[in-house]
């Protein structure tokens, strides 16, 4: 690698200081890759949309590798760069961009579509373990009508679509 190169490394953060790391390090200059992903808590009846680090604890950067090592490593918020040694290593070219492709135009990665006739799994709830096929979407909230086949006899279950996940 030539010496003004830039490559893209990872850094440890401390526990929940991801956002922090980030700042720190955009304010001395660095490109910086946070891949946030959006999750869903439910309470009771009621759903709330967040969003949450996709690799909690770890934040890209685009540095070079040995002039700006000293200046990355102590910045406030990181833990440590990876590998743990003194020389760290660059990632190979396109592992952030296919990270990165992962999500929309903000750059939210958010679960990927159901298609009629995909088989789900409920992960959540009382019918938690069931297998069905997914049937459609029923509103703008995320809400899917998922068909659940019992003995002789095929029932329909509406549910938050982060209650499901695909099977292959």
């Amino acid at each position: 690698m030539h010496r003004l190169e830039r490559s893209w490394f990872v850094c440890q953060t401390n526990p929940r200081e991801e956002k922090r790391a980030k700042y720190f390090l955009e304010e001395k200059g660095f490109e910086v890759f946070l891949p946030m992903m959006e999750i869903c808590r439910t309470k009771g009846l009621e759903a709330t949309f967040c969003q949450r680090p996709l690799f909690p604890n770890y934040v890209f950067v685009r540095m070079r590798e040995y002039e700006d090592c000293a200046l990355v490593r102590w910045t406030q918020g990181i833990r440590k760069m990876l590998p743990d040694s003194v020389k760290p290593m660059a990632l190979e070219d396109g592992v952030v961009d296919s990270i990165r492709f992962l999500g929309d135009t903000k750059g939210l990665i958010r679960k990927r579509p159901l298609n009629a006739r995909d088989r789900v799994r409920i992960v959540t709830g009382p019918f938690s373990g069931l297998m069905g096929i997914f049937d459609h979407w029923t509103s703008d909230q995320g809400r899917v009508a998922i068909l659940l086949q019992f003995v002789n006899y095929q029932a329909r279950v509406d549910l938050h679509y982060t209650q499901v996940e695909k099977v292959a």
